[in-house]
């Protein structure tokens, strides 16, 4: 006979949909979804366009739904709910038509309220059943009072492709590997069978984390431990908790900064030494934390340039000339690091000086003719042509005045354009500053519309 596990997991199978656009990381239990802040059978009463806000001044389109709730699997619900989604397509929002009925899996977003989507979970069920095999299901499951954690673990080796370090494929399942499961009250081990694959069943309720021995060879990522590794369960839950694990090859130190400079990010970079052009996000790289420590890793093995702002310009938030390992603003000065499979390299990473900033005066005229009361600039530094190295929302005077601050040294084009509605910005011609230090006086005129205003489109290049 199917166990419930198993004969759940052919209906979800069945049920499941391919959307287009949208790339979803699907899970592969339905447990899984009960892990969302509500989930519950409804109709939709009404469907009606809304207007979601990204930042100030900003919003994209989407939807608001309301449903009336049939049977609530999880969360504390009403007689009716409200739900937050996009438009559809791209965005991953999932606008569904009134007198559907729907299995729903919401979470709950940032701004407090409840959100769905296209890799949600969701199901359409019948409207004229009173027994829905799912759901009934998932109740059963949810009845067992018990959680389980699975997952697999494989290694991996990096290699760079199209300036990316990715994985290396096929991926090499891990066996016999010890796993940890700890939580208040509550600890286990196990292995991994032939194929990587581990799994913690029948677990209590309760905050669970996982953790593999791994040898000195070999690590996997450690950011957001907390939620890639931890998971809060109660009845009928359950988590992928899979691990991949890389060789320790890195490049590790620590920055020291001039004295009374307090910038908010310092970001350590390695790029290949061969390469050429490089732009913002190519390389391994890493923020310092709070002792101005930093960590490049995965890395290819391989030689480097190790730097700041090498691939980005200055900005407010990271105010330092291009900064090369040991300490040079000139890559034919700088040291090439060489790192072999498996060695980790540790240095001393000094920043010596600070880029002086240059003031940028400016008058902003809109499509309309009258002066703009808010402007939004990207700054293209020249030496990296494409790339939005930066970017400021001015708020501007009566007469559309406004000052922003480049930095001495650097050719720029400055980008400057307005939300308008979704799909109609306002776009100027790029502002041309030569490099120098003198404060620049300039004029923004919105000259065209477009539905987003591209560096890269506008300079006319080929990325």
């Amino acid at each position: 006979m199917f166990s419930r596990i198993t004969l759940i997991a052919l209906l979800w199978t069945a049920l499941s949909q391919c959307s287009l656009g949208c790339e979803c990381v699907g899970a592969t239990r339905p447990c899984e979804y009960l892990r969302s802040a509500t989930a519950f059978v409804g109709t939709i009463l009404e469907t009606v366009p809304a207007k979601h806000a990204l930042e100030k001044d900003s919003w994209t389109a989407g939807y608001s739904m309301r449903f009336a709730v049939e049977t609530s699997l999880s969360g504390a619900l009403g007689n009716e709910i409200t739900i937050e989604t996009g438009s559809g397509g791209g965005d991953c929002g999932t606008p569904f038509e009134p007198g559907e009925r729907l299995l729903i899996f919401a979470y709950k977003g940032k701004d407090g309220q409840l959100w769905t989507g296209m890799c949600s979970g969701n199901r359409p069920l019948p409207v004229d059943s009173n027994r829905d095999e799912i759901v009934d299901n998932l109740q059963s499951l949810i009845g067992t009072g018990v959680a389980n954690i699975f997952g697999r673990v494989v290694s991996v080796k990096p290699v760079w492709r199209d300036r990316d370090v990715e994985e290396k494929s096929p991926s090499r399942p891990i066996p016999n590997l010890v796993l940890h499961i700890t939580a208040a009250g509550y600890t286990a081990s196990t292995k991994t069978a032939d194929d990587g694959s581990y799994e913690f069943g029948g677990l209590p309720p309760g905050k669970y984390t996982v953790t593999p021995e791994v040898s000195r060879k070999l690590d996997f990522d450690h950011e957001d431990f907390d939620t890639r590794y931890q998971a809060d369960l109660v009845r009928g839950e359950c988590a992928d908790v899979s691990f991949k694990l890389e060789p320790t090859t890195s490049i590790k130190g620590k920055v020291t900064v001039p004295l009374g400079a307090h910038p908010k990010t310092v970001e350590v970079v390695a790029i290949p030494a061969n390469w050429k052009g490089v732009h913002d996000f190519e390389g391994v790289w890493d923020i310092v934390d709070d002792d101005n420590r930093f960590r490049l890793w995965p890395l290819p093995p391989g030689d480097y340039y190790v730097g700041i702002n090498i691939n980005s310009s200055p900005s407010a938030d990271s105010p330092f000339p291009p900064t090369y390992y040991p300490g040079v603003t000139n890559q034919s000065d700088a040291a090439v690091i060489h790192i072999a499979e498996g060695e980790v390299r540790e240095i001393e990473m000094p920043i010596r000086e600070v880029a002086r900033p240059r003031p940028v005066h400016f008058i902003a005229i809109g499509l309309d003719g009258k002066p703009m009361k808010t402007i939004y600039i990207q700054l293209e530094d020249l030496r990296h042509r494409g790339d939005a190295e930066s970017y400021v929302n001015v708020d501007l005077d009566s007469e559309g005045g406004g000052t922003l601050n480049i930095y001495a040294g650097y050719s720029y084009h400055l980008h400057g354009s307005h939300f308008v509605s979704y799909g109609n910005d306002w776009c100027s011609k790029p502002i041309v500053i030569p490099s120098g230090t003198e404060p620049v006086d300039v004029r923004f005129v919105m000259d065209h519309k477009d539905a987003n205003c591209q560096i890269d489109e506008i300079d006319k290049l080929h990325k």
